[in-house]
């Protein structure tokens, strides 16, 4: 990754796109869409293989907000991060595919989960840290995703669509689990920093 972001820089750089002081700004940004690309390209081809499109569309719709706005574990490397994003991806559509839970009882669970995220808020990065003034924006704004998800699952009951409210319950097992090793994490590090 670090040679791709290198070549591409130099060449705004030397096309005269962007000046050199620039150089760290856009060799992050280079990295980040690569990233962020690579995983997409992965994620839009297990799905097609699995032919789970419209499940992992609803995925990313539930895990994306969920995510940005509460927190959760940030590996070090991007190849721990981009492996435990496929394996968590790839995980939760083969549960998907191959469980069968009875809907209600996964609806139950959702609900459970969501209020579990909720009193887990806030999980920061140590390297973005929140003031208040975002820290009250962001419990906000996941106030307003936890309600739309439990909407789109009570529509999901509605139409007796039980593998979309299992993705949505079996994301948010998820966004749970990454936000308790993020709170355990921080805790570390912050016991050693004593």
């Amino acid at each position: 990754m670090d040679r791709i972001e290198k070549v591409l820089t130099d060449y705004v750089i030397r096309k005269g796109m962007v000046d050199e002081a620039d150089r760290e700004i856009y060799e992050y940004g280079f990295t980040i869409t690569a990233e962020v690309g690579l995983f997409a390209l992965f994620s839009l081809f297990m799905a097609l293989y699995l032919h789970m499109f419209a499940e992992g569309i609803l995925f990313f719709i539930i895990f994306v907000p969920l995510r940005s706005y509460g927190g959760g574990l940030h590996l070090e490397k991007y190849h721990l991060c981009y492996i435990l994003s496929c394996l968590t991806f790839s995980g939760i559509l083969l549960v998907v595919r191959y469980s069968q839970i009875p809907i209600y009882f996964s609806f139950i669970t959702l609900f459970l989960l969501e209020a579990v995220v909720y009193s887990l808020y806030p999980v920061e990065n140590v390297n973005r840290e929140v003031d208040k003034e975002e820290d009250k924006y962001f419990r906000k704004k996941l106030k307003w995703f936890l309600v739309l998800d439990i909407i789109i699952a009570a529509i999901c009951v509605v139409l007796r669509k039980d593998k979309y409210i299992l993705l949505i319950a079996t994301t948010f097992l998820m966004i749970v689990i990454t936000m308790i090793m993020g709170k355990y994490k921080n805790r570390k590090r912050e016991m050693s920093n004593l």
